[in-house]
C-alpha cells in the first residue's frame, strides 16, 4: 500500500512564558531559527489556553509569575491528556538548592535555566530537547502507519493466538508467528506460550495475568522480550482478551520503539551528566574570574596607595626652595611614579574590559575643546624631543556631539603616547575628517600619523594582541606593557568603530580608528574656565584615613589650600568624631580596619538627623576595579570619589563642588 506524503520542513512551536515581555523577546531572540516558531504568554492561563490549542514541542516556563506560577502551570498541563507529553524547561531566578529544583521535576519538568541564562547552554539544550520531541513524532507517527496498515489486513502484521488462562498452552497462532520469531505455527500449537517468553520477564509477566485474570479484567495489555528461533530477542507488546476461559492474543512487534527509547534515555542520562560538567566548568570559570577580580582590585590599592604619597610628596618639593639638580631627581621621581601609574591603569582597564565591567556613556562633549586639551597635553613632550606635533580638524565636523569623551579621549591620548615614544625626529600629526553623515548621525575619521620607527609588516598582523609590541627589544629600551593597542582596539570597538593600521619599517605609522557620533542638538558652552578656582573660605575638615603617610601629605595638602583638617584613623572613630563636632565635608577612605568608609558613610546617611545626615563625602580610593560597578561608592551614600594618588587641583575642585552645591 502506497502513501502520499508531503515533503515540507517540519515547524517547532516553542512556548515562552514569562509575566515579564521583555524576557520573552529576549529569550525568543536567543532561540530564534529556521524551523522554529514562538508563541509568548505573559500569564499562567494565558499559556493553558496555547498549549490546548496549539501543537507545543517545548514549553520554557518561568517559575515566579502573579496569579498562577510556574509549578502550578505545569500541574495543570500534566493533568490534562492534551498536554500531558508536552516537554517542560523550568526558567527560574529563584535558588538553586535540591529541594526547589525536586519540585520542578516533580511536576513534570524535565530541566532547569538559571538566570541570568547561560547562552549557549541555554541554546544547547533547546535544540537537544527540539530533536527528542521531532524523534519522538516521526516514531508516532511511525506507529501511527502500523497500526493503520495493521487494521487493513486484519492485524496479519501481528501475531495472532489463542492460549488457555489455566496453562497458556496454545490452541490457535497465525503465520506471522513465523515471520517474526521464525517458528513454523504447527509446531507452535500445543506447547506453551510461556516457553518463548525471556526467562528474567517471566516472573514479571505470570503476576501481570495472575493480577488481571484476579481482577476478573477481560482486556489488559504488557510488554516482555520474546525468544526468536535463531537465538535473539524480539520485544513484543501484548494485548490481552479474555473470553469464556481463553485468551485472545494480539502482538507487536515494538523492538525498534524500545531500541529508540533506549537510545534516547542513553542520550537523556549523557545530557544530565554533560550538564553538570558544564554546571562545575562553569562554577570553577566564575571562581577564577571572581580570584582574578579580587586580585586586580588589591593590587591596585597596594601599588596606589604608596604611590599616592610618593607623587604626592613629590608635589609638594618641587614647590619648595630647590636646587636645578634636585628639582631635576625629584621631576624624574614624578615622572616615573606617573609612568608606573600609566601602567597600573593599562592593565585594570584590560581587566575591565576583558570582565565586560567597562560601559560606554553617552553624553554631550565639546570635540573642540577635547582637541584644545589634548594639544596642551602633548605639545610640552613633542617640543622636548624637537618634533611638530599638530591636530588638524576637518571644517564639516560640528563642535558638539553625543559620545564617551573620556574613552575617546583615551583612545587618542594612547595613540598619541605610543608615536610620541617612537619618534625621534620629524612629525606627528592628528587629523580628523568626515567619512559620512546619515540623519543626525556622523562617521568621524581620527587618523594619528608619525615619522617613527614604523612596524615591520609580519609584526602588523599580531599588534593589537594582547601583550605585543613591534620588535623584541621594545619592551627594554622603549618601556610599556604591550596593552595600548589591545586597549585602543576594544575601547573602539565598545564604541561600534574600527582600527587599523598603515605603517612601513623605519618611516613611520599611521593609526586610523572610526566612530559614529551623534551631533548634539542641545550644543551647552561651559561657562566657567578649566582652571578657575572657585573660592570656598576656610573649611572644617573630617580626613578618615588610616595609612600614615597618606595622613599626612593629604592634611599638608588641604592645609595648603587654607582648610583646618582633623584626622580619623578608621571608619569608627569618624562617626564618633562627626557625632560629637561639625564639619563641612568629609574625606573618606574606603578600605580601613575596624569598620571602612562605605559601612561608616551608610550610618552617618541612615542613623544621623538632618542636617549631620546630609554633610558632603568624597570617598578618597586606591581601588578601581572590584566585582562591582565604580558606582558602589555613590550608591552607598558617598556624593563622589577621587582615585589615589589624587591630583591637588582636582581634590580642591571636587571639594569646592560639593560644598557650593
Amino acid at each position: 500500500m502506497f502513501q502520499h506524503n508531503e515533503n515540507k520542513e517540519r515547524i517547532d512551536t516553542i512556548l515562552l512564558v514569562d509575566d515579564k515581555v521583555e524576557n520573552l523577546f529576549a529569550l525568543e531572540k536567543l532561540l530564534q531559527k529556521d524551523g522554529r516558531k514562538f508563541l509568548k504568554a505573559t500569564s499562567g492561563k494565558a499559556a493553558l489556553k496555547l498549549a490546548y490549542n496549539n501543537e507545543i514541542a517545548l514549553i520554557l516556563l518561568d517559575v515566579q509569575m502573579p496569579e498562577m506560577n510556574g509549578f502550578e502551570v505545569a500541574n495543570m498541563l500534566k493533568s490534562n491528556p492534551r498536554t500531558s507529553g508536552i516537554s517542560i524547561v523550568f526558567v527560574t531566578a529563584i535558588s538553586k538548592e535540591e529541594k526547589y529544583v525536586l519540585k520542578g521535576y516533580e511536576k513534570g519538568a524535565i530541566d532547569y535555566l538559571f538566570k541570568p541564562l547561560d547562552v549557549e547552554v541555554t541554546k544547547a539544550k533547546v535544540s537537544t530537547y527540539l530533536r527528542l520531541f521531532q524523534q519522538q513524532k516521526e516514531l508516532e507517527e511511525k506507529n501511527v502507519i502500523l497500526e493503520n496498515l495493521a487494521s487493513l489486513v486484519d492485524n496479519s502484521m501481528d501475531i495472532t493466538c489463542i492460549f488457555q488462562v489455566k496453562n497458556f498452552r496454545i490452541i490457535e497462532v497465525n503465520n506471522t508467528f513465523k515471520t517474526i520469531l521464525g517458528y513454523d505455527p504447527e509446531n507452535v500449537i500445543g506447547s506453551s506460550l510461556i516457553e518463548y517468553f525471556n526467562q528474567d520477564d517471566l516472573v514479571e509477566t505470570k503476576k501481570i495475568v495472575k493480577d488481571e485474570l484476579r481482577r476478573k479484567s477481560e482486556i489488559f495489555v504488557f510488554e516482555n522480550r520474546v525468544k526468536c528461533i535463531d537465538g535473539s530477542e524480539k520485544w513484543m507488546r501484548w494485548k490481552i482478551i479474555i473470553k469464556n476461559g481463553k485468551c485472545f492474543a494480539n502482538a507487536s512487534d515494538i523492538t525498534i520503539r524500545k531500541q529508540t527509547e533506549r537510545k534516547l534515555s542513553e542520550n537523556l542520562t549523557y545530557l544530565v551528566k554533560m550538564n553538570k560538567e558544564l554546571a562545575e566548568a562553569k562554577r570553577l570559570a566564575e571562581e577564577s574570574v571572581k580570584v582574578k577580580q579580587d586580585f586586580m582590585a588589591n593590587m591596585s590599592h597596594e601599588i596606589r596607595t604608596p604611590m599616592n604619597a610618593i607623587i604626592g610628596f613629590t608635589n609638594l618639593l618641587l614647590k619648595s626652595e630647590l636646587s636645578a639638580e634636585q628639582k631635576k631627581f625629584l621631576e624624574n621621581i614624578k615622572d616615573s611614579g606617573e609612568n608606573l601609574i600609566v601602567i597600573i591603569n593599562d592593565i585594570l582597564d584590560f581587566s575591565k574590559i576583558e570582565a565586560g565591567k567597562l560601559t560606554i556613556e553617552n553624553s554631550e562633549f565639546n570635540l573642540d575643546k577635547l582637541l584644545d586639551v589634548l594639544y596642551e597635553m602633548f605639545k610640552h613632550k613633542a617640543e622636548e624631543k624637537s618634533i611638530s606635533f599638530s591636530i588638524e580638524k576637518d571644517d564639516q565636523l560640528p563642535s558638539f556631539f553625543m559620545g564617551d569623551s573620556v574613552r575617546i579621549n583615551q583612545v587618542l591620548m594612547n595613540l598619541l603616547s605610543n608615536s610620541l615614544k617612537f619618534t625621534s625626529e620629524g612629525h606627528v600629526k592628528v587629523k580628523l575628517k568626515k567619512l559620512g553623515e546619515k540623519e543626525n548621525q556622523v562617521n568621524i575619521e581620527f587618523r594619528v600619523e608619525d615619522t617613527g620607527i614604523g612596524i615591520d609588516e609580519e609584526k602588523q598582523k599580531t599588534i593589537f594582541e594582547s601583550f605585543t609590541q613591534a620588535q623584541s627589544d621594545t619592551t627594554r629600551k622603549y618601556g610599556g606593557t604591550g596593552l595600548g593597542l589591545t586597549i585602543v582596539k576594544k575601547l573602539v570597538n565598545l564604541m561600534n568603530g574600527e582600527v587599523s593600521l598603515v605603517s612601513e619599517l623605519d618611516k613611520g605609522s599611521a593609526f586610523v580608528f572610526n566612530i559614529p557620533l551623534t551631533v548634539s542638538s542641545t550644543k551647552k558652552e561651559v561657562i566657567a574656565e578649566p582652571d578657575e578656582k572657585v573660592e570656598v573660605g576656610r573649611l572644617n575638615i573630617l580626613l578618615a584615613e588610616d595609612n600614615e603617610l597618606n595622613q599626612i601629605l593629604a592634611k599638608r595638602v588641604l592645609n595648603n589650600f587654607g582648610f583646618d583638617v582633623e584626622i580619623a584613623e578608621n571608619g569608627k572613630i569618624a562617626v564618633e568624631m562627626f557625632k560629637e563636632k561639625d564639619y563641612d565635608i568629609i574625606l573618606m577612605d574606603i578600605m580601613m580596619p575596624e569598620m571602612d568608609g562605605l559601612e561608616a558613610t551608610r550610618i552617618i546617611r541612615k542613623e544621623m538627623n538632618p542636617p549631620k545626615c546630609n554633610i558632603p563625602i568624597l570617598a578618597m580610593t586606591a581601588f578601581i576595579f572590584t566585582d562591582e560597578d565604580d558606582n558602589k561608592y555613590l550608591s552607598s551614600g558617598m556624593n563622589d570619589y577621587i582615585l589615589k594618588p589624587f591630583n591637588p587641583d582636582k581634590l580642591y575642585n571636587k571639594i569646592a563642588d560639593l560644598v557650593n552645591n
